[in-house]
């Protein structure tokens, strides 16, 4: 006789939100690395064209700076650290769909160890985005320790 086991709705949230995250995180990094050796100003410029963007506003013709200044060096490497934590990501999330310890253990150091970066970002500027990113993860941590402390989780694999 098989037995169903049902997802905790919470483990499961986050599970999703940790796969979605890390699906995007690999689209970026796969489009970073073949960026590398592509004329990325020119790509950009085209992009604001089609997309019917003011090119005078000083928002837009920041950006292209900023792009324009991009070496391939340092593209290839954001494109190797997104692939790096994309694969973070979706280990965290197949592991906590499954809803076993070491995931949630996994979750709990790496997302605890953004929390001082974000508490910079707002004391260096309070916005509502950066206030939503740091409380979601407070609350993720905190369920997630709780789930481990009242030991609802596997605790190996198999």
């Amino acid at each position: 006789m098989m037995t169903t086991r049902t997802h905790h709705a919470g483990l499961a949230a986050i599970a999703v939100l940790k796969m979605v995250k890390g699906v995007l995180l690999l689209f970026l990094g796969l489009g970073l690395l073949k960026l590398v050796h592509a004329e990325i100003a020119t790509l950009f410029s085209l992009l604001i064209e089609a997309l019917y963007l003011n090119a005078d506003s000083w928002f837009i013709h920041g950006l292209v700076l900023k792009v324009d200044a991009l070496q391939p060096h340092g593209v290839w490497i954001a494109g190797v650290i997104s692939l790096g934590y994309a694969g973070l990501m979706l280990v965290e999330g197949v592991g906590l769909w499954l809803e076993f310890s070491w995931a949630a253990y996994l979750t709990v150091v790496s997302t605890s160890l953004l929390i001082p970066v974000e508490l910079y970002e707002i004391i260096d500027r309070v916005t509502l985005l950066r206030v939503g990113a740091l409380l979601l993860n407070l609350v993720i941590v905190g369920y997630l320790l709780s789930q481990l402390k009242h030991h609802h989780l596997r605790k190996r694999a198999g």
